[in-house]
């Protein structure tokens, strides 16, 4: 799942060097659910906060990982699962 939203992101959206990392959060250690923990900006940050204002950023964002969300489930749709 997050490889999908990482590779809907390039060249879209400013990305950190080392965009897919793991964690050891409880949640995110389900093996039937998939889940991620998507860090899209710091309020401390100028830049950061305003993207995080414009709506319309938002919205490319939203897209985005709905578009990556598709992509991941696809497969198993059309498999029958």
């Amino acid at each position: 799942m997050a490889d999908s939203v990482v590779k809907s992101f390039e060249g879209q959206v400013a990305l950190i060097n080392n965009p897919h990392r793991y964690a050891g959060f409880r949640v995110l250690q389900a093996h039937d659910v998939p889940s991620i923990l998507l860090e899209l900006g710091f309020l401390s940050n100028k830049e950061d906060e305003k993207q995080l204002l414009d709506p319309a950023w938002r919205v490319k964002i939203a897209e985005l990982l709905a578009a990556a969300i598709k992509r991941y489930r696809l497969p198993v749709v059309a498999n029958g699962g």
